[in-house]
């Protein structure tokens, strides 16, 4: 009972940092903030762990629904479709729901890494891993023979990792009053036209 207590008061102080790193940003962000929404002292906010710790923590969570890496089962499911136009398509709403998700927490990280070493790293890694992510989802996509013969293949996967950047959905959704869908058909159609031979499916 009283691991489970335990695993509750993490979870409730992780989903309370998340809110208040997205309100008040992570310079402004306080121990006390974070403490006051939980409901808790700052000595258990302190035991779950730093502002640091806590913002990895809140972005993970986000990320619960899917993630863009190997070991995320809806991740490999995309990977295995044969068909490269269908393949995208699954593939922008996947993306498009991760960039909803994570959106509010990624323009905190991408404000604050520039003056925090712990947060800087947290982002070289997520971009690595949207990296390594469009590399794997080219490579799926080759192996149909449907890529545009004349972009080289690192050219193809740096236009794919820009295109799943989240800062993307927050532009068009956020600050341009795009609705969810309208986001994850031109995310599909971009990717499809950039990528894609015309008319070709797979």
């Amino acid at each position: 009972m009283r691991e489970e207590a335990a695993r509750r008061t993490r979870e409730v102080v992780v989903e309370a940092a998340g809110e208040v790193f997205v309100h008040e940003g992570y310079s402004g962000a306080t121990i006390e903030q974070i403490a006051a929404r939980a409901g808790v002292s700052r000595q258990t906010v302190f035991g779950v762990g730093g502002k640091a710790q806590l913002f990895a923590f809140a972005r993970r969570r986000a990320a619960e629904g899917g993630s863009v890496s190997a070991n995320d089962e809806g991740f490999r499911r995309i990977l295995a479709i044969r068909d490269a136009r269908r393949l995208l398509e699954e593939f922008a709403a996947f993306t498009a729901a991760i960039s909803q998700r994570l959106g509010p927490l990624q323009r905190v990280l991408e404000q604050a890494a520039g003056s925090d070493p712990e947060l800087a790293q947290l982002l070289e890694t997520a971009q690595e891993e949207l990296l390594e992510c469009a590399r794997g989802v080219l490579a799926a996509a080759a192996a149909t023979g449907s890529l545009r013969r004349e972009v080289p293949h690192e050219v193809a996967a740096d236009i794919l990792w820009l295109q799943i950047q989240p800062a993307n959905y927050r532009r068009l959704v956020e600050e341009r009053g795009w609705s969810h869908r309208a986001f994850e058909q031109w995310h599909a159609a971009a990717m499809i036209t950039a990528l894609l031979e015309p008319g070709g499916a797979g």
